[in-house]
């Protein structure tokens, strides 16, 4: 099994090298070739490839990809009146979503210790731009299209802190919780500032967001997705797959062992939620729906948790039949590995995952 998903990691990191993934502007597709959260997880996969394989044209890609992303960050200032910065979804006049930045950024953290040190340093002050744009806010809208300011977008009182808002969303400053920022922002990208700066204030929101996320829990293992201050049914494995990177790098990286154990206590019902929710064919979700494009990390939940799971036979199973259908060609063709490119860049990072653990990270 382990000979048959590095052959299918390998000719998926063939695919996204004729991408031109570093260029942040994906070429032979059109879907959402600009997206800096999809380029992003790319960039992560050939990341990957190189610390498995030693693949030295992926690593240079993967790097290319990161000068590119801190080049388009969008300058502005707190309400402090500090040096700030932040990147919008897609193109400089793209929507400021803490998911999609979240999630790029995460990416630029996870590949910066590969950088040597004029690039790292380049890259660690656009991460901490972005740190400050997200912890003290901006003075004005950023994008002058006449929206509210905020002094955080971090909530720190109440039954909601530690999670974070969205940025802005459908036209007006947003600032409720929101899982997937909470996520991807909060819990994976703080962690892994960290972890480069040794901040505690980072370590700090990143417990944060992550202990947010685990209370949110509902009892059969589900995180729900919420949004603007409203609870959604339509994305549950999007939103394991987002909280999921969340809780391994905070596991990894804080430093914290009561926190790691809480995640373990914590997320065994979420373990059994993936597994009960297994379709027989071996997949999530319903076939190349959004939520199932977003879904493939949630496969790492189960391949992380399987050293200390008390499911760990069921878990392995589980993602045994997952590997099965990928690597049946007519699944994999019918799932958009090769074609959809969320999708394809998840399936890389978990498959990454899977051949050698927390190589993503």
């Amino acid at each position: 099994m382990h000979q048959r998903i590095r052959a299918y990691f390998d000719d998926l990191c063939a695919w996204i090298t004729g991408l031109d993934v570093g260029s942040n502007e994906l070429k032979g597709t059109e879907d959402t070739a600009g997206s800096i959260f999809i380029n992003g997880n790319f960039a992560r996969v050939l990341m990957a490839s190189h610390r498995i394989t030693g693949n030295e044209a992926h690593r240079d890609e993967a790097l290319r990809w990161g000068d590119t992303f801190c080049a388009s960050q969008q300058r502005t200032q707190t309400s402090k009146g500090d040096d700030a910065g932040y990147w919008p979804d897609v193109g400089p006049q793209g929507n400021i979503y803490f998911g999609d930045a979240g999630t790029a950024a995460h990416a630029l953290a996870s590949i910066y210790s590969t950088a040597e040190p004029g690039r790292q340093e380049t890259w660690r002050a656009a991460m901490e731009r972005m740190a400050r744009f997200v912890i003290d806010g901006c003075a004005e809208d950023p994008q002058g299209q006449g929206r509210d300011a905020t002094p955080s977008w971090v909530i720190r009182e109440g039954r909601d802190a530690g999670a974070l808002g969205c940025g802005y969303y459908r036209g007006k400053l947003s600032v409720e919780p929101y899982t997937i920022a909470t996520a991807t922002t909060g819990g994976a990208f703080f962690s892994e500032l960290y972890a480069i700066t040794k901040n505690p204030q980072y370590r700090e929101l990143a417990a944060g967001a992550v202990t947010w996320l685990l209370q949110t829990r509902k009892d059969d293992g589900e995180i729900p997705y919420t949004l603007a201050g409203q609870t959604l049914d339509s994305w549950p494995l999007d939103t394991m797959s987002y909280c999921t990177e969340a809780f391994i790098a905070a596991d990894l990286l804080l430093e914290d062992e009561a926190l790691r154990q809480n995640l373990r206590r914590q997320l065994e019902p979420s373990v059994h939620w993936m597994i009960s929710g297994q379709n027989p064919d071996g997949s999530w979700g319903a076939l190349r729906s959004a939520d199932q494009q977003r879904s493939p990390r949630a496969l790492t939940l189960l391949t992380w948790a399987c050293p200390w799971t008390a499911q760990r036979e069921a878990a392995a199973k589980a993602v045994n039949a997952y590997c099965e259908f990928l690597l049946n060609p007519e699944n994999s063709a019918a799932y958009g590995v090769k074609e959809l490119v969320r999708t394809s860049g998840f399936v890389g990072l978990a498959l990454a995952d899977l051949l050698q653990p927390n190589c993503t990270f």
